[in-house]
This record gives C-alpha cells, sequence and structure tokens, in this order.
C-alpha cells in the first residue's frame, strides 16, 4: 500500500534520509523508532508530500506522490498526525 523506495530528502543543502526503502501492506501497523536527528519527522513530512524528495520514490495505493500537494496526498487518505 505504502512504497517507499531509494528515498532521499533534506532541509537546504543538508541530506538527511539516504536511499531509504519500506514498504506498508494494507492494515499493518509500524512505528518507526530512533534517536533525535534521525530523521522520523524528515521522512514522516517527505511522505506526506510536506518536503519534496530529492531522489527516489513515495507510492501510496500504487499512485506516485511526487507531483501531489499535502491536500491531495490527504485526500488519498494517507494522514500525517504528529504527536
Amino acid at each position: 500500500m505504502l512504497e517507499i523506495k531509494a528515498l532521499e530528502a533534506g532541509y537546504g543543502e543538508t541530506l538527511i534520509l539516504r536511499g531509504i526503502n519500506l514498504n506498508v501492506a494494507e492494515g499493518a501497523l509500524v512505528a518507526v523508532l530512533g534517536a533525535n536527528g534521525a530523521g522520523k519527522t524528515t521522512l514522516n513530512m517527505t511522505i506526506s508530500g510536506v518536503v519534496r524528495p530529492r531522489g527516489g520514490e513515495v507510492r501510496f495505493a500504487g499512485q506516485s506522490l511526487a507531483a501531489l500537494s499535502p491536500p491531495e496526498i490527504v485526500s488519498l487518505g494517507l494522514i500525517h498526525v504528529p504527536e
């Protein structure tokens, strides 16, 4: 359902995510754990369309999210709820 392949993203000159691969099946529960500064928020914001990927691909239900705005991504049923 959610497919991430070779994802790269960051802020300005700084690359935070490098080569992230993740597959989440429909109905699965996933937790992303890591230390402060490990890239958890950047990953969520990139999936949500707030941060644009520099490389790789994010697909949801078979559709690329690359050209979609955050509201368009939410309309597909993919939601980012920060803590």
